[in-house]
């Protein structure tokens, strides 16, 4: 059953689903109406992007310093936490987008895992 909304320019009832255009103002609904979900996805996305690869080089350049490499652990679990998937359910559209970021999500903090034991069985 498709899901009917009040369009936002005009008030004219139309389908919720993407790509619908409103006869009477051609108003589209697309993947960001509204700002917020904009700008929540904004920082999932800049999270799920950057935090992996600045936990990495944090990571690295830190190894040769016992207590920079703690804070840069810190700093990794921080970052995971905070670019976590679950925290950002509501932005997803489809089942597909969810476990995309899901695996890529659970990928890159495995990976960054992995390089943390490596470097800490290997001794700092």
């Amino acid at each position: 059953m498709q899901e009917l909304m009040n369009c936002p320019d005009c008030k004219t009832e139309i389908y919720s689903r993407m790509g619908t255009i409103c006869p009477n103002c051609g108003f589209t609904v697309g993947y960001f109406n509204g700002t917020t979900r904009r700008r929540k996805y904004g920082r999932f996305f800049a999270l799920s992007v950057f935090a992996p690869f600045f936990s990495f080089i944090t990571i690295l350049f830190s190894q040769q310093n016992k207590y920079l490499f703690l804070f840069a652990i810190a700093l990794y679990f921080y970052l995971a936490i905070k670019s976590c998937p679950i925290f950002f359910k509501d932005i997803f559209v489809s089942k597909f987008e969810k476990m995309f970021f899901w695996l890529v999500w659970l990928f890159l903090n495995l990976f960054l895992l992995v390089l943390v034991i490596n470097i800490l069985y290997k001794g700092v």
